[in-house]
């Protein structure tokens, strides 16, 4: 009789124990956490201490029935807790990315530099009107120029002050040697400069800008010149400094910077050109 009655509670021990809970969480239910840093509870109390803290997205097994506005979900074999039904959707679901994420992205659109505020550096292209005072007369014709153009706050001179500088090269003679002379010419041009640039904004994307600088020019020729039957081959060498002036617009396209400008150069000579520039940032 009493080694029954131990059975009989043995039993009843042993399904309490053990039986009930695995009977109970067969009858759960799936539900996927909404709330990134979802707060566990060690009970279906608000005020009770937190004992965990679940991702977004992730999938538990919860309760079918709620106390309060409490499921309690099982966290890993042994460990349960109780969970706020707000931080819940039934099932197994795919969530979209939440608001918080969304904002954070157009915070950081909102944080990109404005395009007067961003510096670039990029190949440069010019046609430059290049005139001289040259045998007897000044003269002119339009070369193209290649070099490098950077341009923005902190660039040249430290500090928020917006500056262009640019290096460029022709390399060859102007035609009018060979035109008088009836000779091959040979040679190359460097012209260098730097401005001090005022900039207006006329939109997110394109912006306004003038502004006048030093600028530096040095050329060197070799000539071939008739002299009776004889040809003389000499090098003609010529430098100067001036300043130039330019203004222009600028294109915000993504990354890149498209800008063209009109230049006025005023040396022992003046003329003008036209440049055409694409940046990028750094």
């Amino acid at each position: 009789m009493f080694g029954s009655c131990v059975s009989v509670k043995g039993l009843a021990l042993l399904f309490i124990t053990f039986l009930f809970p695995v009977l109970s969480w067969a009858a759960a239910q799936q539900a996927t956490v909404i709330t990134d840093g979802a707060l566990i509870y060690q009970d279906a109390d608000f005020d009770a201490p937190v004992i965990q803290t679940l991702k977004r997205g992730s999938v538990y097994s919860i309760s079918t029935g709620k106390k309060g506005p409490f499921y309690k979900i099982r966290l890993k074999p042994g460990t349960v807790g109780w969970i706020a039904d707000t931080d819940l959707k039934m099932g197994v679901v795919k969530l979209a990315p939440p608001p918080e994420e969304k904002k954070l992205f157009d915070k950081k659109e909102e944080r990109k530099k404005p395009f007067f505020a961003t510096r670039y550096r990029g190949p440069a292209l010019d046609f430059i009107n290049f005139t001289e005072d040259t045998l007897g007369q000044e003269r002119s014709t339009f070369l193209p120029f290649y070099g490098v153009k950077f341009n923005g706050f902190n660039t040249i001179i430290s500090g928020e002050i917006y500056t262009e500088g640019n290096i460029m090269f022709h390399v060859g003679a102007p035609s009018y040697y060979t035109d008088v002379t009836k000779k091959s010419a040979d040679g190359f041009i460097f012209i260098s400069n730097f401005l001090l640039q005022t900039v207006s904004p006329l939109s997110k994307s394109n912006l306004f800008y003038y502004g006048f600088g030093p600028m530096f020019k040095y050329s060197h020729f070799t000539l071939e010149v008739p002299n009776g039957t004889k040809t003389l081959s000499y090098s003609a060498d010529d430098m100067n400094l001036g300043a130039v002036f330019n203004v222009g617009m600028a294109f915000r396209l993504g990354s890149l910077s498209l800008r063209t400008d009109a230049k006025y150069y005023w040396e022992r000579v003046k003329y003008y050109g036209f440049g055409l520039n694409l940046g990028w940032e750094f």
